[in-house]
């Protein structure tokens, strides 16, 4: 063959010795991905039993940010070292670009280079010049990290989130890199079995068999399915990708299992139970409620205000800024839609806009766009930011939107306007002429044009779109030593802009603590 394996022929012992081989090189890389994750459990319940147990001290003098006492433990080495690591950090979150597209935060590949390595590593070693098995193990070592796949996958209850303290999102962008590595395994796995059967000869022969026709439907499944989580198929229908997704991580287990029936049948049963688990948790939390829909006037916004039981808003109160997934029952579809089926998995994300404490409502706001989803509330309505105060802290939103309209519903059912609030900014990005006369002519509620009104006396200051480095500029100069976070919700072109200002004063030294809204997964 030219390469430096051979095919071999053994016998039942060397077979069985082979297949010991194969099963312990699969543990030992399901293993490596726990262990680091078991690390850091072990670390924070350490943590956690210090200060728990721990005597109690005396109350510790809090300094106030430009104290003498907070710049000199910053000078110092010890402050060196975290001012250094915070940098470090933020250079490890920046987007990697190349070609004008972004290929992942600089941790993402990082991390999934080396894991690819490790893998690979244990791909190979032990092997010898035995064909067979390198080719073997090149299927059972990444199936060892398909339950974690799974896992990593979860949204309501996921335990290696809980476990590292983190969100579905910060873990989801380890379930893409993991993905990916996975792929390219099996994909190596499958090319050396096909160039072993055209080497034997006995490519057509073999490839109508039930074992090989499996595999090769699994990885063009899995092709499928990577190429629907590229940016432009997603931005084109997220249905689509969704779908696809859905469909094949319920049809890839069983289909491995049978293909795979020499050994690591466990590692398939272990990612299907963690997909039924999670469909079983999903129908259990999800709750149907009745919504009144209302147009925003002169907009494109759709008001939802929909009252659900008090034991699961709950877990809404503790936090602010959280998103549920909204879908249609099958109640309320209209029949004759096309849409109707499509409605069975459509279930999309949309950010808690306040709570109700006394009706127990939560309020929604979506956007009409392209997508079956928005248009049939649009339908609906035609028919028929939350925040935790805290004295100690200084908040500053800027909000920029395309018309006045649209910065009309967080004060709808109330008396005062967010032009009062000092700590809100409110930038104009469209027509204000256009907007006024498109208002005027639906005769729309008074709190628009009020609102234009107010703003026409301030056009110079609003009517603008915001100076994203101005704005980061003053605020940071404002403590050298305070900490900040930074959220932002909006288009990808802004945020990515946003970070590169932040991040000049990272390089400084600052602490900050950035968050990015975004739903595109």
């Amino acid at each position: 063959m030219g390469w430096p394996w051979e095919i071999y022929v053994l016998d039942a012992a060397e077979k069985q010795a082979r297949r010991q081989s194969l099963n312990r090189h699969a543990l030992y890389a399901q293993l490596s991905a726990l262990i680091p994750i078991a690390v850091v459990v072990l670390y924070r319940l350490g943590i956690w039993l210090t200060r728990r147990f721990a005597p109690p001290r005396e109350a510790e003098y809090l300094a106030v940010p430009t104290s003498p006492t907070l710049k000199q433990a910053r000078r110092s080495a010890a402050g060196s070292w975290a001012s250094t690591a915070r940098r470090f950090a933020w250079w490890l979150g920046d987007d990697v670009t190349f070609l004008g597209v972004s290929w992942g935060q600089r941790d993402q590949i990082i991390a999934g280079f080396v894991w690819t390595v490790w893998l690979v590593f244990l791909c190979m070693v032990g092997t010898g010049r035995d064909y067979l098995h390198l080719t073997k193990r090149f299927g059972i070592v990444p199936l060892s990290q398909l339950p974690i796949q799974y896992l990593l996958a979860l949204k309501s209850v996921n335990p290696i989130a809980f476990a590292l303290g983190s969100s579905h999102e910060q873990v989801n962008r380890w379930h893409r890199v993991l993905g990916w590595v996975i792929y390219f395994l099996l994909i190596a796995h499958g090319c050396l079995y096909l160039n072993f059967y055209i080497h034997e000869g006995i490519l057509a022969e073999r490839i109508v068999r039930l074992v090989p026709a499996l595999g090769l439907a699994g990885l063009t499944s899995m092709s499928f399915m990577n190429a629907t989580a590229l940016r432009a198929v997603r931005r084109y229908s997220y249905r689509v990708f969704f779908i696809t997704h859905l469909a094949i991580a319920m049809l890839l287990p069983p289909a491995i299992f049978f293909h795979s029936h020499h050994g690591g049948r466990q590692y398939v049963v272990e990612a299907l139970l963690v997909f039924l688990i999670d469909l079983a948790k999903r129908k259990f939390d999800t709750v149907t409620a009745p919504a009144t829909l209302e147009l925003i006037p002169g907009t494109s916004l759709v008001k939802i205000v929909a009252g659900i039981p008090s034991e699961k808003l709950d877990r809404f109160r503790r936090y602010a800024g959280m998103h549920v997934y909204l879908s249609i029952p099958a109640a309320a579809r209209r029949s004759a839609s096309s849409a109707y089926l499509l409605f069975e998995f459509a279930f999309n994300p949309f950010t808690i806009s306040s709570i109700n404490e006394e009706s127990e409502n939560l309020t929604l706001v979506a956007r009409r766009h392209k997508g079956p989803m928005t248009r049939t509330l649009a339908q609906f309505a035609e028919d028929g930011m939350i925040m935790n105060e805290n004295a100690m802290n200084r908040v500053q939103m800027v909000w920029a939107v395309r018309g006045a309209g649209d910065a009309t519903w967080p004060a709808s059912g109330t008396a005062g306007s967010i032009l009062d609030d000092q700590n809100i900014y409110l930038f104009l990005t469209g027509d204000i002429v256009a907007d006024g006369d498109a208002v005027s002519s639906s005769n729309e509620e008074d709190d628009t044009v009020e609102l234009r009104s107010n703003l026409n006396n301030d056009l110079e200051r609003s009517h603008r779109r915001p100076d994203l480095r101005k704005i980061v500029d003053d605020l940071f100069r404002q403590g050298v030593e305070d900490r900040v976070a930074v959220l932002v919700c909006g288009p990808e072109e802004m945020a990515r802009e946003l970070r590169t200002y932040v991040g000049l004063w990272v390089k400084k030294g600052r602490s900050v603590w950035w968050h990015n809204e975004s739903f595109t997964w």
